[in-house]
């Protein structure tokens, strides 16, 4: 549809501050990453803001701006999840991301996002629907939970989004008790965290929203698009801009994810005549969440592997254009989002490809507006 193929390689909160335990520099800049150096080494690195003010840094509101939308798509996480999970909404429902979470025996919370298989996660979410008492409350709201596989469950009802928590990775290490919404979910909290006490965990209702109004973005970009990911809330901001979001077998979200199955799932949706592919990733911020350096850089380390792959797949196409980024920052020491500008940049085929340079954070470099990457891998701008 739009001419050369081109592919946007998307590292999840794999950017980062100066570390202490790597000697002050960031884990992208400790490196060797010799594939996203490669990339780099044509146009430089630049620095994008993808976290407009007034909104909270996350992949909810970053990944709908790099992929070329504007805030007025931004109503919250929860909707956009339901769309990746396959949870309809009728028209004027809420729906709200809802974690398991780990907590320790004072309720404190110890893990935002705990690695939970797909059994699991949805032992759990049956245990918790199956509940009498979380029945009756449910009911009373107009609210129904709906159980899925892993620690990402989903809060559907009627009326107006309810208030929910602050998000679980915002506050690790707090207690459970200083973070109680009102209400109908105050009890829910409270009822899940004794029903799934004696496994360890409790629930985190937040994100609630309505769904949001994407143009197509064939129609905004002259372009058919595939997003490979593992996590609903991409694939759902995918189907609702109707683009495709195929569920890749063996894609997990973690550093167990089968990363060769994904750039194949790239290449595959390429062959198929999309002139847009996105490629995310999603294990650097699920190790920033754990405060895991080494399996962050390890993440880091799967992206730039996956980057070598893909350029050797997209060698037998007559041109590409390959775009880098991360879509926000997420803290390796604290665990926590952050708001600060991104690197970015974009690869030619058909140009000389240039002097490796290393791909990270650049305090010297402006910070352009978030359309600008977009822009520039389809050559807009």
């Amino acid at each position: 549809m739009g001419g050369v193929l081109c592919v946007l390689i998307v590292g999840d909160g794999m950017a980062d501050g100066p570390v202490a335990a790597l000697g002050g520099k960031t884990p992208l800049a400790y490196g060797p990453y010799p594939h996203l150096a490669r990339l780099a080494g044509q146009s430089g690195v630049r620095m994008a803001c993808t976290t407009p003010k007034g909104f909270s840094p996350g992949t909810e509101v970053a990944m709908p701006l790099i992929a070329g939308y504007d805030t007025d798509v931004l109503t919250g996480r929860g909707p956009v999840e339901a769309a990746g999970m396959g949870v309809a909404l009728a028209p004027g429902q809420f729906a709200m991301r809802t974690n398991l979470v780990a907590l320790d025996d004072a309720d404190r919370l110890r893990e935002a996002c705990p690695e939970l298989s797909d059994e699991e996660g949805l032992a759990a979410g049956r245990l918790l629907a199956a509940d009498a008492g979380i029945r009756a409350l449910l009911d009373g709201a107009g609210w129904m939970l709906h159980p899925q596989p892993g620690f990402r469950q989903m809060l559907t009802g009627d009326g107006p989004p309810p208030n929910g928590m602050i998000p679980p990775h915002n506050v690790s290490g707090a207690r459970l008790a200083d973070h109680l919404p009102e209400g109908a979910l105050e009890a829910f909290v409270t009822r899940g965290r004794i029903l799934l006490r004696e496994s360890g965990l409790g629930v985190w209702p937040w994100g609630a929203g309505v769904v949001p109004r994407y143009q197509p973005f064939a129609e905004r970009f002259g372009r058919r698009g595939t997003v490979i990911s593992a996590v609903p809330v991409v694939r759902g901001m995918a189907r609702l801009a109707g683009m495709e979001a195929p569920e890749v077998p063996g894609a997990t979200g973690t550093l167990r994810t089968d990363w060769r199955a994904k750039v194949a799932a790239t290449l595959a949706a390429a062959w198929a005549g999309c002139d847009f592919v996105m490629l995310h990733l999603e294990a650097p911020d699920d190790c920033s969440h754990a405060k895991d350096l080494p399996g962050k850089r390890r993440a880091i380390d799967m992206l730039d592997q996956m980057t070598g792959l893909l350029l050797e797949g997209l060698a037998d196409f007559p041109a590409f254009r390959a775009g880098l980024i991360s879509d926000h920052v997420t803290s390796v020491e604290t665990g926590r989002h952050g708001d600060a500008p991104v690197p970015w940049c974009v690869f030619d085929s058909r140009l000389p490809t240039g002097t490796p340079t290393v791909f990270a954070e650049r305090g010297d470099a402006p910070a352009e507006h978030w359309s600008a990457p977009l822009r520039t891998l389809l050559a807009l701008s």
